[in-house]
């Protein structure tokens, strides 16, 4: 069975130290049994053989057992406190491995909304302000609850995409970028276009922008890519720009299209770029695991006084909303009132691929605004796997010791 710190080894099976009271009885009932066999076999007791003999033998007898027993027990010992130390090195290696945060350098997000600031959206959803309504999708049928950007309903499928990539990339910070700056661009997309067609997009305006620095290109799905990049690439000098968008989706009833662009930044290396807040290792939850997920995400942060503002979720099943609300005074989101929860799917509709960084996007500005942590649960699309993730407002001070 693979170990975490959810499933840690046990501590060594130690075994218990020999009981003196069992020792001394043993002694006892081998000497009584000595003398009588002496006795019986014609030995005279009032000769000094007859005592060395009866008595002395099993005392040697106990005694080189006692020692042996001592050294074995000794033996064993020495084996658990080895194994024992390597246990606790183990343990902390992995808590300072889970404790392992990416800076949220820029945030960008396009959705239905009328507003166009992110932050009046962000506000928009904390009152829980409905967008969805009945209008024609990108196909023009009608009779569908859904939202759609406010581009226009007679630009092509390119010119949407191309309108949306622009306001992303005009947000970002290239004007503080390097030749020495080196990036990963990933790309989460769900739409009926193919991920070649928009990626290919995506790569013409950039180049059209002259923005001076090396890029590299690679897909992602969801929180599994950020989990990956804590193990692997946080001591390398990359950020990391996920960049999703949901766009002119197969199942259109009440879905949403949603644009987001996530600048992330490794806080051993970067220092150029003033975070917005932190993004803690994303817990993996399986189902019936919920409980556990959310707990072992506040323990990677850790969380001061259980304290969470908002609880944003987007992009989860039936089956796991109903777990949610089952574990819902669980720890940490038991501290969040149920005002403060906020159903990304019923406010904007389903967002696909671009549902999981929207929540986290918008939990990035409300840490900010707020100086509180926010946790997002999140689910993905092609599993029954549950992410807890919680983001943290920026401490200056302690990015600068960091």
């Amino acid at each position: 069975m693979p170990y975490s710190l959810k499933n840690p080894p046990d501590l060594y099976n130690r075994p218990k130290p020999p009981k003196l009271s069992r020792w001394m009885t043993a002694l006892a009932i081998i000497a009584a049994v000595s003398f009588l066999l002496m006795h019986f076999f014609g030995g005279d007791i009032e000769d000094k053989p007859f005592w060395w003999l009866a008595l002395g033998a099993p005392a040697a007898l106990w005694l080189t057992a006692g020692v042996a027993r001592l050294i074995i027990c000794l033996l064993q010992n020495i084996m658990a406190n080895g194994y024992d130390e390597r246990r606790e090195r183990w343990i902390l290696s992995e808590t300072r491995k889970s404790r392992r945060a990416l800076q949220v350098l820029n945030v960008s997000f396009i959705t239905g909304h009328p507003q166009e600031d992110p932050r009046e959206v962000v506000q928009a959803l904390i009152s829980h302000q409905n967008i969805i309504r009945s209008q024609p999708d990108w196909r023009g049928e009608n009779g569908h609850r859904l939202t759609r950007f406010n581009t226009g309903s007679d630009l092509s499928a390119d010119a949407v995409i191309r309108h949306v990539f622009s306001h992303l990339i005009t947000d970002l910070p290239v004007n503080q970028f390097t030749e020495d700056s080196r990036l990963v661009v990933a790309f989460d997309l769900s739409s009926s276009l193919s991920e070649e067609c928009i990626s290919d997009i995506w790569k013409e305006i950039w180049q059209e922008t002259n923005i001076h620095c090396a890029v590299e290109y690679s897909i992602c799905n969801g929180l599994t890519m950020i989990d990956h990049w804590l193990n692997h690439r946080i001591t390398q000098n990359e950020m990391l720009l996920v960049v999703a968008l949901q766009v002119m989706p197969e199942e259109t009833d009440y879905s949403a299209e949603v644009a987001v662009a996530l600048l992330l930044g490794n806080r051993l290396k970067q220092n150029i770029l003033q975070p917005l807040a932190l993004l803690h290792r994303p817990e993996l939850s399986l189902p019936g695991q919920l409980g556990t997920g959310m707990n072992m995400a506040a323990y990677n942060v850790p969380l001061k006084n259980n304290i969470i503002s908002q609880l944003w979720l987007a992009g989860l099943s039936e089956g796991q909303h109903e777990e949610m609300i089952i574990n819902q005074h669980s720890h940490p989101a038991g501290a969040v009132e149920n005002e403060a929860i906020i159903l990304l799917d019923r406010l904007t509709g389903h967002a696909g691929a671009a549902g999981t960084w929207l929540a986290i996007a918008a939990a990035v500005f409300a840490a900010e605004n707020t100086r509180t942590p926010q946790i997002t649960i999140t689910g993905e699309r092609t599993t029954e796997i549950m992410w807890s993730t919680v983001i943290t407002p920026v401490d200056p001070v302690q990015e600068m010791d960091t």
